[in-house]
């Protein structure tokens, strides 16, 4: 046989190479043809395909939509519950100041997110300012029931810090109306909302507001007024636990405002305006102060509760309620965990000359502040009412009289609190009735006059001051030797 020449050799070795390759490389049962018609075929499904992609993708944002729109529907009829027929109201705060109809059941959510609480949306309603009303007096009953409210205007008018008895509760409920514009119905759980239009040129009610309040009403209303209590709530307790309530909720409202600046109260007519809203309900001034004290300091107790501890600070805050508004004036005696409770003044006996008395009970700071400002500056009155420790307000009945009998024993911190107060108490009974004292002493104060007889003391060993102002004197001799356990002799 011929040998091969080195150049064919090596040709036929690479023929043979890529055979083997092609047979190699193919499937089983497919020739190399096959393998590269399915391929070309490939490629050209390959625009199809991402065409099929894009279609499911589609699909799927549908179907994500239509489970967004489902549950927002859910939403709103969960918290709408019970509203039926409801007309288009003013919106809640439209910077056009166009006819839309408010969502509450949004706002209602909003706020809660700005408040941390996790909590369904209230079922709301629509309602007139009187229904309003009817609903915060029902409340305000259930608070102080039977002729309770009656009782403490009595003896507010026997100590001579309002001109004649009222029942002060259809009036807090007024005013209250008027401020909140809605309220939280804890009997048939679910919160009110006022819906009239406002007159023109006043203010409208504050529906965020009234949201908040009612939320956190519905939430921790239970905890600050419980139905079942050995004693009842003080005046100072109760407008302590009303403040901590009505500060939260104007809290929220106000961080609320911040994020949604088209939700803010707009109004130009200041609050002092006679045509303000507020200023039609015809009510003493001193029950008109106390019945705002709430939304005025509280707010500021509750924005500083927030500044140390954000919200829940003021979570903590319903397990251990102010005790008194000498804490919501100042929050460092809040904080102040070394600070010993306030106890009440302490006598021998109520009972003077063979009666009873029908009120028992405690003012506090701020209805000292109140009284005193009447015949004292600002200034002077704060002065006065700042080193305020605790009071007892004790009214008996004078039935033959216009007024009847008061004793008031407050306690002071220190001495020189106490005479500051005496001072100032001692300006506004002689500016309020007129007349010459028969004994001015700093001391005492002894005054007749328009058939009343007053005896300002100092006693308990310098840090107690004592009010008597009975309708006879009499009456007053006896006060004083029952209550005053520093008086040696009667009159």
């Amino acid at each position: 046989m011929p040998k091969l020449p080195p150049a064919v050799l090596l040709l036929i070795l690479v023929f043979a190479g890529l055979g083997a390759g092609v047979f190699v490389s193919k499937p089983p049962g497919k020739s190399a043809l096959t393998v590269e018609t399915e391929l070309a075929a490939e490629a050209d499904d390959l625009p199809a395909q991402i065409t099929l992609l894009e279609g499911q993708v589609e699909y799927l944002q549908g179907q994500v939509n239509a489970l967004q729109e489902e549950n927002s529907m859910l939403l709103q009829k969960l918290g709408t519950l019970g509203m039926k027929g409801i007309p288009l109201m003013d919106p809640v705060a439209g910077p056009e100041g166009d006819d839309v109809e408010p969502d509450y059941v949004g706002m209602g959510i909003e706020l809660m997110k700005f408040r941390k609480l996790q909590a369904l949306p209230t079922p709301t309603v629509g309602a007139t300012q009187t229904e309003v009303e009817t609903a915060i007096l029902a409340w305000l009953r259930k608070q102080q029931p039977e002729d309770e409210g009656p009782r403490f205007a009595l003896a507010l008018t026997a100590l001579g810090w309002i001109d004649k008895p009222v029942d002060p509760l259809p009036l807090r409920a007024a005013l209250w109306a008027r401020q909140l514009g809605g309220w939280y119905d804890q009997d048939s759980g679910t919160l009110l909302i006022t819906e009239e239009n406002p007159v023109p040129g006043k203010p409208a009610p504050d529906r965020p507001l009234a949201i908040a309040f009612g939320q956190l009403l519905r939430e921790f209303g239970g905890t600050l007024f419980p139905e079942e209590r050995k004693e009842p709530l003080t005046t100072d307790e109760r407008l302590a636990r009303e403040s901590l309530l009505a500060g939260d909720a104007g809290l929220t409202r106000f961080l609320y405002s911040l994020q949604n600046p088209q939700a803010s109260p707009k109004s130009d007519l200041p609050a002092e305006d006679p045509d303000h809203p507020l200023n039609e309900i015809q009510i003493p001034v001193f029950l008109k102060e106390l019945a705002m004290f709430p939304f005025r300091p509280g707010f500021e107790f509750a924005q500083t509760l927030h500044s140390a501890g954000d919200f829940a600070q003021l979570d903590a805050a319903y397990s251990r309620p102010p005790r008194d508004c000498a804490e919501i004036i100042e929050v460092e005696r809040y904080l102040d965990n070394s600070a010993l409770p306030p106890s009440r003044p302490q006598f021998p006996s109520l009972t003077v000359a063979g009666n009873e008395p029908y009120w028992d009970d405690s003012l506090g700071r701020f209805a000292i502040f109140n009284a005193l400002r009447t015949y004292n500056s600002d200034e002077d009155a704060g002065q006065a009412a700042r080193g305020w420790q605790s009071d007892r307000l004790l009214a008996y009945a004078a039935p033959d009289h216009p007024r009847d009998h008061a004793a008031w024993q407050t306690q002071w911190l220190t001495p020189e609190h106490a005479t500051a107060f005496f001072k100032a108490m001692r300006n506004c009974l002689l500016q309020r009735y007129d007349v010459k004292a028969a004994t001015d002493t700093p001391e005492e104060l002894v005054l007749d006059a328009q058939g009343r007889h007053i005896r300002l003391l100092r006693n308990r060993n310098g840090q107690g001051v004592l009010l008597l102002d009975a309708a006879t004197a009499d009456f007053v001799k006896n006060l004083r030797t029952t209550l005053d356990g520093d008086s040696k002799a009667a009159e």
